[in-house]
């Protein structure tokens, strides 16, 4: 049963809507309403007007039982009949309705509901018709007040309200009807005028919002682009000079220099590789410093384990940084893992680096210990003046973070901490 009405509903939508869209305005909404009329019209008009048929039939009224039965098809045929036009079918219910009004007034005079229907006409003509229809069922009503008014003075219908004046009579309880029919046509149309400018106000906004919206992405994928490429050449100007350097240091004789030679080539790969992972991931101002921090550990083991077994253990958190705090971090990092390689391990085979990195709020918190010989002496205390401890201070500090740098107190080793907030300030790393 419910599936039998939805499919009813279904057709009847199909026929009267057809095409019509949200956007073509009041036009849409005087078809849907008209479609909702029909679709409870059609079985709860056919459920009066078959017992009517039949009470006025056996009332010996056949002229009216036969018009029962007729609106009964014609309500069938306007609901149900695919290939009729909608004006068409509206036009047809429109006359279908006065149809009923003028029987009723013929038939029952003041004791029907035709002049109820007549006004139902208009108001009817004006939700699913434009404004010319209601106008011109106002002729319409008053020539059917008028011939109504021929028919009680020519005596060929009944009208026993009144003794004498009768036509008087009929003409001004007919004229309420017209007048409340002149009021919808008057102040109907104004309604639907205003809805209709605020459909097409909407919809011109809408328009427009999906033309900026278009210009908008339009611009964002080319700046998206240029940034893109724009990170690309640092990384590839980085490790062109990263490349020269690390030439550089191989032509050199002084193993000193060397040294530290191959150490700024690990600080320019350590920058070179916060870039290359911006443009990969195709987001241009922060980073996952989870992958980050891996990939960048990993590459500096590889360049510089020199021979020795170093294992790496990772507890990472998945945290976002922006390029402003992740070049300073990662070059931190870069120091710690480098001092940890190049000291640490260089009285034993197999080291082992742990690497901790854990968001708490909005502080994030990463500690980076080794296993090795430690320190001969404490690095917080502010003995140690070698360039990477220099870095080390000042990166920190352009962090707003606290950091601690000493010797494991539970075994072998050192250990770093590094504390500090997390922000959304996006920009050049420079400051």
């Amino acid at each position: 049963m419910i599936k039998s009405w939805e499919s009813y509903k279904i057709r009847v939508r199909s026929n009267i809507i057809g095409d019509t869209s949200k956007t073509d305005g009041i036009d849409y909404w005087r078809n849907k309403l008209f479609a909702t009329i029909l679709i409870y019209l059609f079985p709860f008009g056919l459920l009066t007007l078959i017992p009517s048929a039949i009470v006025v039939y056996t009332l010996g009224i056949k002229t009216l039982a036969i018009s029962y039965v007729l609106f009964g098809i014609a309500i069938t045929v306007i609901t149900l009949y695919q290939r009729l036009n909608i004006d068409l079918r509206k036009f047809l219910f429109l006359t279908l309705l006065y149809s009923v009004s003028f029987i009723l007034i013929f038939f029952m005079g003041h004791h029907g509901a035709g002049l109820t229907y007549l006004f139902g006409v208009t108001v009817f003509s004006l939700l699913i018709l434009p404004t010319y229809a209601g106008v011109l069922t106002i002729f319409i009503n008053i020539l059917i007040c008028l011939l109504q008014a021929y028919f009680i003075y020519a005596g060929m219908v009944d009208y026993p309200l009144r003794e004498n004046y009768q036509v008087a009579s009929w003409l001004s309880i007919s004229a309420n009807s017209v007048l409340l029919s002149t009021v919808a046509v008057i102040f109907m149309p104004m309604l639907f005028s205003g809805l209709q400018e605020t459909i097409e106000s909407q919809y011109r906004l809408k328009k427009n919002l999906v033309t900026h919206k278009d210009e908008l992405e339009s611009s964002l994928s080319e700046k998206e682009t240029l940034l893109a490429e724009i990170h690309h050449r640092v990384k590839n100007n980085l490790a062109v000079v990263s490349g020269m350097l690390q030439i550089q240091s191989f032509k050199e004789t002084d193993e000193e220099f060397q040294k530290k030679l191959m150490d700024s080539t690990m600080r320019i790969k350590s920058m070179a590789s916060i870039h290359e992972q911006l443009y990969q991931s195709r987001s241009f101002s922060k980073m996952d410093f989870k992958t980050g921090l891996k990939n960048l550990i990993r590459t500096i083991i590889e360049s510089m384990s020199d021979g020795h077994s170093v294992r790496t253990e990772f507890d990472l958190d998945s945290v976002k940084l922006n390029i402003n705090q992740a070049v300073p971090c990662s070059l931190i990092v870069n120091e710690v893992v480098t001092n940890s390689l190049k000291h640490a391990f260089s009285e034993q085979y197999e080291g082992l680096i742990s690497v901790s990195l854990k968001k708490n709020g909005p502080k994030l918190n990463l500690r980076i210990s080794d296993n090795g010989s430690g320190f001969n002496h404490r690095a917080d205390s502010g003995s140690e003046s070698s360039l990477g401890f220099e870095l080390i201070q000042t990166l920190s500090h352009q962090l707003d973070g606290d950091y601690e740098y000493k010797n494991r107190d539970d075994t072998s080793g050192v250990y770093f901490e590094l504390i500090f907030n997390i922000t959304d300030s996006s920009g050049s790393s420079s400051g």
